[in-house]
């Protein structure tokens, strides 16, 4: 058994839930938690939690990046259906790393439709890695 292949694939599925769910739970449980408060209050948590989920977002993208690219080498198969979903996948993928460095900006107005994009396409990119299976 390759090991070092076992690990790649474990980290990025991991990294990948971190970003999804992390979208997940920031988009409806965390801003809807929030609305609530009075708009300085919601400003400032709002302000420190994407400062807070900042660092996490890079280390998983990161990590994603790098195992993404060592499993896509490993690959042994590469169908033509596999490039047409694989570039789709990091079409998806590149809007996802784009928006979820905004939306963690401070005084982001546009946070929660922002988050909702990175969900839709965090759940696409999910679907289509699931589909590498049978092709």
């Amino acid at each position: 058994m390759d090991y070092l292949s076992l690990f790649m694939l474990a980290l990025h599925i991991i990294c990948a839930v971190v970003l999804v769910g992390g979208a997940i739970a920031w988009r409806f449980a965390s801003l809807p938690g929030v609305q609530s408060l009075d708009p300085v209050a919601r400003t400032r948590v709002e302000n420190a939690a994407g400062m807070a989920w900042r660092p996490w977002v890079f280390a998983a993208g990161a990590g994603v990046l790098i195992s993404g690219i060592y499993n896509f080498i490993h690959r042994p198969v590469k169908t033509p259906t596999f490039h047409i979903l694989f570039g789709i996948k990091m079409l998806l993928a590149l809007h996802v790393f784009a928006v979820w460095g905004i939306a963690a900006k401070p005084d982001n107005a546009k946070r929660s439709r922002q988050l909702t994009g990175v969900v839709v396409s965090g759940v696409l990119i999910l679907i289509i890695s699931a589909a590498f299976r049978w092709v």
